[in-house]
């Protein structure tokens, strides 16, 4: 079983840059043109107040995903380990993370919820220990694909989920 969330970050990656073009081209054509008057008479706004409205929406979209460090998830199950990448949709240089762990290694996982994060954390018997990983987020993911994570998961688990 795989999961993998490649389409619904291609397409919040694409949503970033089309609505930066947006507010770009809002922009000049707001200073480039006479259409104040109009704005003013109908909208109640001046170009400083639409220009304002524009980019403060845009950021709020922006720093959305970055606060819920929405992500870049594949998993998959095949073979005898669970692999995992994934990295965070930040701007620059997004730190790449892959586990491997050997099914039969494999503890337990850990869910975790707060207002605009959703995270996963595994854990791995290594030695006479367990071994906790850093989370990763599940923001990306459709509710089927977090269904049929949860799912693969706990199939594996050794210990019930706390």
């Amino acid at each position: 079983m795989k999961i993998d969330n490649e389409n619904t970050v291609v397409k919040i990656q694409a949503l970033k840059y089309i609505y930066a073009i947006a507010v770009l081209t809002t922009m000049v054509v707001l200073y480039t043109t006479n259409i104040e008057p109009f704005l003013i008479k109908y909208l109640g706004l001046s170009n400083l107040w639409v220009t304002l409205i524009l980019v403060f929406a845009y950021l709020i979209y922006y720093f959305y995903h970055l606060a819920a460090r929405t992500s870049y998830l594949f998993l998959s199950d095949e073979g005898h380990k669970i692999t995992i990448r994934f990295y965070q949709l930040k701007p620059l240089n997004p730190k790449k993370n892959a586990y491997e762990i050997p099914k039969n290694q494999f503890v337990k996982f850990s869910y975790s919820k707060t207002l605009i994060r959703e995270e996963v954390t595994v854990y791995q018997k290594f030695g006479n220990g367990i071994s906790k990983y850093p989370p990763f987020s599940l923001k990306g993911l459709s509710k089927e694909q977090k269904a049929l994570l949860f799912l693969t998961l706990k199939q594996y688990q050794q210990e019930s989920n706390s």
